[in-house]
């Protein structure tokens, strides 16, 4: 099967860790930079809190993640910050995550611009938008109106 426009969720982002953090993807996994040793990382990548890999990578080297011939993440460690001993940043970009057909389909967040009205005017306003949206402005509202009633009746 090949990857289509579709199958992609990280399309070539950037993602900065410091040691020992984790960062959260799609459908489960999560990315972990367990420990960075000179030119290299320690990378675990677990899905729902089962190991799937891990693997030491050298600067400019690939982590990769295939399931059944099938490319579910590609990171590249771009780069090293070194800190204190326990404490480094590393840079990795880009990262690509594509859907793993075997777990459920993720939610995956519309990003909508905010004025196409006028779409030569050089700035590039993007709104993003939720499913709930909707019901966080019903509940605040229902909220606003009950502390003002609320104040009126201490008036």
């Amino acid at each position: 099967m090949s990857l289509g426009a579709t199958d992609t969720l990280i399309n070539g982002s950037n993602i900065p860790l410091v040691t020992g953090d984790s960062y959260g993807l799609y459908q489960g996994y999560m990315l972990t930079l367990k420990s960075v040793s000179g030119d290299s990382v320690w990378l675990q990548l677990t899905e729902n809190d089962k190991i799937v890999k891990s693997e030491v990578v050298a600067i400019n080297g690939y982590f990769i993640y295939n399931k059944i011939n099938r490319t579910i993440l590609s990171v590249k460690v771009d780069n090293i910050y070194s800190g204190s001993p326990e404490q480094n940043l590393v840079s990795l970009f880009p990262v690509y995550q594509f859907i793993d057909y075997d777990l459920p389909l993720p939610h995956i967040t519309n990003i909508i611009p905010e004025d196409t009205s006028n779409p030569g005017n050089g700035s590039a306003h993007v709104r993003i938008y939720t499913p709930q949206e909707p019901v966080i402005w019903a509940v605040g509202i229902v909220f606003i109106l009950f502390l003002f009633y609320f104040l009126r009746k201490l008036w």
